[in-house]
């Protein structure tokens, strides 16, 4: 009986093979929310992939790295560097907390 090769997975902004369960690229720092169907598209959470896309059925060669991007192919999105989500949400909380407490010494 044929088992099948083990689900492998990379960081779609550097390329780097990543855990299966990886929140964060340990290369780049990308953050990871979800696993997208380099076919269809379709996003959604690594276990749903374990037998390949739940929408269209796309299965790739698991022991093969993705296929490096080339200069004529499609762009990709830019990505935030490491530590920039945390730092945007620890500058708009200081923001909203000086917002109540001058709120509060107004009244």
């Amino acid at each position: 009986m044929k088992t099948q090769p083990k689900a492998r997975y990379f960081c779609e902004a550097c390329g780097a093979e990543v855990k299966a369960g990886a929140s964060t690229c340990p290369s780049c720092g990308s953050l990871f929310t979800a696993v997208r169907c380099p076919e269809c598209g379709y996003e959604g959470r690594a276990p749903e992939f374990r037998s390949g896309c739940p929408v269209c059925g796309y299965r790739a060669k698991w022991n093969e790295a993705p296929p490096a991007a080339s200069a004529g192919s499609q762009a990709r999105k830019p990505t935030m560097p490491p530590g920039f989500y945390r730092a945007a949400i620890v500058v708009l909380g200081t923001l909203i907390l000086g917002l109540i407490v001058i709120l509060m010494l107004q009244s």
